[in-house]
C-alpha cells in the first residue's frame, strides 16, 4: 500500500516555492498559485496515491467539497485544503512581491 508523507509534501512544496522565488521564475502570486496546483495535480495521478493522501489528511467527510465525481477530485480537494491551512504563504508572496 502506498503511503503518503503530508509534512514531507508540504516541506517540498514551500522549498520548490522559495527555490522558484530565488531563481526570479515567479513574478506574481497567480505564478505561486500555477506552481501549488500542478503540484496538487501531479499527486493524484494515481488511485493508490489518492487513497494515500485521503487517509493521511483524514478525510472522513468529503461533502464539504462539494459534488464529489471522482478519487482524484476528492484527494486534490483535501490535499489543496491541506496546503493552504499549513502552508505559509505569506511569507512566500511577500518575497514576490519585493521583486
Amino acid at each position: 500500500m502506498n503511503t503518503f508523507n503530508k509534512y514531507q509534501f508540504l516541506a517540498d512544496l514551500q522549498s520548490e516555492l522559495l527555490d522558484a522565488v530565488a531563481t526570479n521564475q515567479i513574478e506574481s502570486e497567480d505564478q505561486v498559485w500555477e506552481i501549488i496546483d500542478q503540484t496538487i495535480d501531479n499527486a493524484v495521478i494515481y488511485y493508490a496515491d489518492c487513497f494515500a493522501i485521503i487517509a493521511a489528511l483524514n478525510v472522513t467527510h468529503w461533502t464539504r467539497f462539494g459534488r464529489v465525481d471522482t478519487i482524484e477530485f476528492l484527494a486534490s480537494s483535501a490535499l489543496n485544503e491541506f496546503v493552504q491551512e499549513e502552508l505559509n504563504l505569506q511569507d512566500i508572496l511577500k518575497v514576490v512581491e519585493q521583486q
